[in-house]
């Protein structure tokens, strides 16, 4: 191997989770301890539809939304794995409304480190990377001059100050428990 080559780094896991103003995500939460393990964090839960009502039809109205992060460190390299995980559990929840099926619950895993925040998607775009098995990631926001700053692209949310806050308390997790 040459030396320059190095592993993937350590990551502090974060997922968002959206659905509707009232409904109670504690079964889905329970289904991603089972499967990424237990939960460090959770943010404040918030009024998504006041940045965006791009989910509001699909979700059945105002969407709440709020993040979580994971005791468990994972490479970088697995957060294909752990979008396909969110994928499925999405899938699981879905329920028939009219004749269509729709998602009661949006999954959004990315991860953390002390210089960026990225996040995963299945939807390709001109400043998306394709990191595979049909998941694309995003550099979301990066950590410069001590705070996490957006680029042209970051969704609105994430300049919020209750979701700045979360990420800055991960950030924290990340170098107490990655950057040796």
């Amino acid at each position: 191997m040459d030396s320059r080559l190095k592993a993937a780094p350590s990551v502090k896991l974060i997922v968002a989770i959206m659905s509707g103003a009232d409904a109670d995500q504690s079964s889905v939460e329970e289904e991603m301890i089972r499967l990424l393990g237990p939960i460090q964090r959770r943010s404040e839960r918030y009024d998504f539809s006041a940045f965006s009502n791009y989910y509001d039809d699909e979700l059945g109205g105002r969407v709440a939304k709020y993040f979580v992060s994971f005791q468990r460190v994972i490479e970088a390299d697995k957060l294909v794995s752990v979008k396909l995980i969110t994928e499925g559990l999405e899938e699981k929840y879905r329920v028939q409304f009219n004749e269509e099926f729709r998602r009661t619950v949006n999954l959004d895993p990315g991860y953390v480190t002390g210089w960026n925040v990225v996040l995963s998607t299945v939807k390709n775009h001109s400043h998306r990377l394709y990191f595979g098995e049909g998941v694309f990631g995003e550099l979301t926001l990066r950590y410069q001059n001590r705070a996490f700053r957006p680029l042209p692209w970051t969704y609105p949310d994430y300049r919020s100050s209750v979701v700045q806050k979360f990420l800055r308390m991960v950030r924290s997790d990340w170098f107490a428990e990655c950057s040796n």
